[in-house]
């Protein structure tokens, strides 16, 4: 592996900002940063390939800007971060390389907008993002600049970032961080490591061969992602249903139509392979995927067993390939900001979480109510759920505990009702229940905290279309909805403050923009198998848990 050579050139409270960034990038294993605090001691630039540049603000002394002009003319690159084209552009070295700024924007709401979204380092951002942040627009003067993003101020669009030569060398100016908040931002973090790579001159390979494995209910969803996702081609399409191979064929008609994997794992242009099929075929599925080399996407749940997960993380672990979950909804606007409230601190300590899913409704007779192919109930919306917690609550799986009762649906083999409970070794007890005999539905979120409380309220819509006999009104399914997410914390006379939070929206194709991050330029992968296997480890506790008693446990 060819790592990274990158000179972070940062100030105390700058570097202090910077740090959630140089975390990410130490994620990545692509990169190694070394750190200096005072630019005028740059000495020896050979052995580096990128300046990372967040100084203090104040002119370079002549020497160290001779050295890092000398370094761009000969190819190295520079990542130019927030004030720096305004303090390094002072001598007339930089100037026509960095290009000056043509103005400050107090801190204050910005919403930072792609104008290119066909280069390496914007094309997966996936739309505007707003920060709260300081910033300092590029200026249009010395070598001719590429603006990739930009901000309306006062009515006029300004840019915010760019990329230019500089000799032999690239700069890639992004005119933001001064708040520590900013590098936090997941998209903000990928964006600076793709201009990182930009200017150490590590453009992306070609395109990501994708085939899909089963186009069942989900297969339109997991065809469009990927032809919406820069970096991505879906170039072959399994299944063995004529009346699924003629709807993937309208979908998809450029992508090769097979009957098995066989065949599937033959094509030398499918780089990844989607295994959108039910949950017992998972395991040996994607085991074969693995020891062809190639990369693998299960749908959730990864496998049905433990020992089935050991298999398929030690498979991982010798194959050249990366093996994921599809866990889409850990971008559900809703739990985005109900984990945004956990990590703010806002709800304190937190130390207990429940959540529920369901409702009094027979189940439906898909594979998804047939025990023997989908693990069980637990296993099913489950997948989602225990997630979320694990997601919520760092730390130790100790004890799992559940119960299960089948008392309505016999014609069915899944439990009508099943409810799991978790203590975390901080002490923290966690508690999931899924029931499709509950008459009266439990809110979807209750999170208690030291300092307040986090509460889901389900949402109850329904779609009116026109009829010839009047107007059809369809109820939504409330899972398929975000809930109504209230923050309440203690007031006086024993009443609580009640805030309903606003939720965020959903980042387009989340899943599959970080994995051809992760694939292309090996940003750091957001759902790891480990995690998966983890979620698997509990489910199987509880299923054991249900028939024998509480679990001591290690997860």
């Amino acid at each position: 592996m060819i790592v990274i050579r990158a000179l972070v050139l940062a100030g105390g409270p700058q570097l202090e900002a910077m740090v959630p960034w140089l975390e990410y990038l130490d994620g990545t294993g692509e990169v190694k940063a070394e750190v200096l605090g005072d630019p005028s001691a740059i000495r020896d630039l050979r052995d580096i390939d990128v300046l990372v540049a967040h100084p203090p603000e104040g002119p370079l002394e002549p020497e160290a800007e001779s050295r890092i002009y000398d370094f761009l003319q000969r190819g190295g690159g520079l990542l130019a971060l927030h004030c720096t084209s305004l303090s390094w552009s002072a001598g007339s070295g930089l100037r026509g390389v960095l290009g000056g700024v043509t103005g400050r924007l107090p801190m204050s709401e910005l919403v930072v907008d792609v104008e290119r979204e066909d280069h390496d380092i914007t094309r997966r951002l996936g739309g505007s993002f707003a920060v709260e942040d300081s910033g300092y627009l590029g200026s249009p003067s010395g070598a001719p600049a590429e603006v990739l993003l930009s901000t309306t101020w006062r009515s006029e669009r300004q840019p915010l970032a760019s990329v230019r030569s500089a000799g032999a060398g690239r700069v890639f100016h992004f005119g933001l961080g001064e708040s520590r908040q900013t590098y936090c931002l997941p998209s903000v973090q990928g964006l600076l490591y793709r201009g990182l790579r930009h200017a150490a001159g590590r453009p992306e390979p070609g395109a990501v061969g994708v085939g899909l494995l089963g186009y069942g209910a989900i297969g339109a969803e997991h065809v469009r992602s990927v032809a919406e996702v820069p970096g991505l081609e879906l170039r072959a399409v399994c299944d063995r249903s004529e009346d699924r191979v003629a709807s993937a064929r309208r979908q998809a008609p450029e992508a090769v139509v097979v009957s098995d994997l066989d065949q599937l794992l033959q094509l030398p242009e499918v780089d990844l392979v989607v295994i959108s099929t039910p949950p017992n075929t998972h395991a040996q599925m994607a085991l074969r995927v693995l020891e062809s080399g190639r990369h693998v996407v299960v749908e959730k749940p990864l496998c049905l067993s433990v020992a089935e997960g050991e298999r398929l993380l030690a498979a991982a672990a010798a194959s050249p390939g990366t093996l994921t979950v599809y866990q889409n909804r850990r971008w559900d606007p809703d739990f985005l900001a109900l984990a945004a409230a956990v990590r703010s601190g806002k709800l304190g300590e937190v130390f207990h979480v429940e959540a529920f899913v369901g409702g009094f409704e027979h189940p439906c007779h898909l594979w998804h109510s047939d025990a023997s192919i989908s693990g069980g109930v637990i296993f099913d919306w489950g997948s989602h759920y225990l997630d979320w917690i694990l997601q919520l609550i760092p730390g130790e799986v100790v004890e799992v505990s559940a119960t299960r009762q089948k008392l309505v649906w016999h014609d069915v083999s899944n439990d009508d009702h099943f409810q799991l409970r978790m203590r975390f070794a901080s002490g923290t007890d966690a508690e999931f229940t899924h029931s499709d005999i509950a008459a009266a539905r439990k809110p979807k979120w209750y999170v208690l905290g030291t300092r307040g409380a986090a509460l889901g309220l389900w949402r109850e819509e329904t779609l009116l279309r026109p009829a010839p006999a009047g107007v059809v009104e369809a109820p939504i399914p409330v899972s398929d909805l975000p809930c109504e997410l209230h923050l309440l914390r203690p007031g006086p006379a024993g009443r609580s403050h009640d805030e309903r939070l606003a939720l965020p929206p959903s980042p387009p194709h989340a899943f599959y923009r970080n994995l051809a991050g992760h694939l292309l330029a090996r940003e750091p992968l957001a759902v790891t198998a480990s995690s998966a296997f983890r979620n698997i480890a509990v489910m199987e506790a509880a299923t054991r848990a249900a028939r024998e008693g509480p679990q001591r446990v290690r997860i």
